[in-house]
């Protein structure tokens, strides 16, 4: 089981099998699923910034982005692209049925509903 997959939107997915969170492609996010405790499976999607902090992924915008880099550390920062709402439901369907990662059993405060 992985702990974490970002799905692009032209790029096949980059997970924490493949590699570390810096290593991963920064533009082009659609989703980023991740394992939690509580839930299961989260998946963050419709945010313009998503980022690592404190070993949990988060989503933002341009403020929450601004917050996030203005404070001490190294940063990395993965950016969103509008596409089509098919071509979104079609990656967001694939991240909540992608095996690597348990199914959810509730949804997380983070998730904005799909």
């Amino acid at each position: 089981m992985v702990s974490w997959v970002i799905w692009y939107d032209k790029l096949p997915t980059f997970s924490d099998d493949e590699g570390e969170s810096h290593e991963a492609p920064r533009w082009g996010v659609q989703c980023i699923a991740f394992y939690s405790a509580d839930h299961g499976r989260v998946i963050l999607h419709g945010h313009n910034y998503y980022w690592l902090e404190d070993g949990e992924w988060l989503g933002g915008d341009l403020l929450g982005l601004i917050d996030y880099v203005t404070r001490p550390g190294e940063k990395i920062v993965f950016v969103g692209r509008s596409v089509p709402p098919a071509v979104f439901w079609k990656i967001y369907n694939e991240a909540d049925a992608d095996p690597r990662l348990p199914p959810r059993s509730s949804y997380s405060a983070l998730e904005k509903p799909p």
